[in-house]
């Protein structure tokens, strides 16, 4: 009983291993650039900062073999993003706030 139990305990984290090693799909341009926006979301003081982890770790990924205009515009993004935020009005930062606890905790995963 007790080596079927730590049997099965080794299939499902070998298994969780396995699912964890599994690249995540390529972004298109387009969703590369929402994620940098949502990391500039992310990152702003003026909507409460929040761990940007994840999104750095989608964009680190991403990143490789993308066009250098592509990763100018997401750059930008991400500094237009704050910058929307830093001069938002309490009703554009609760849509904002919406986008990034939303859309953007979707890109993150």
């Amino acid at each position: 009983m007790k080596k079927t139990l730590i049997a099965a305990a080794l299939i499902v984290a070998a298994s969780a291993t396995a699912a964890a090693a599994q690249p995540a799909a390529r972004l298109t341009d387009a969703q590369f650039v929402k994620a940098a926006r949502c990391k500039g979301l992310a990152k702003s003081e003026a909507l409460g900062a929040i761990d940007t982890a994840a999104l750095d770790a989608v964009i680190k990924s991403n990143k490789r073999a993308r066009a250098d205009f592509v990763v100018d515009r997401a750059m930008n993004a991400q500094d237009d993003a704050q910058s929307e935020a830093a001069r938002a009005d309490d009703a554009r930062k609760a849509e904002l706030i919406a986008e990034r606890n939303g859309a953007c905790a979707a890109i993150a995963g």
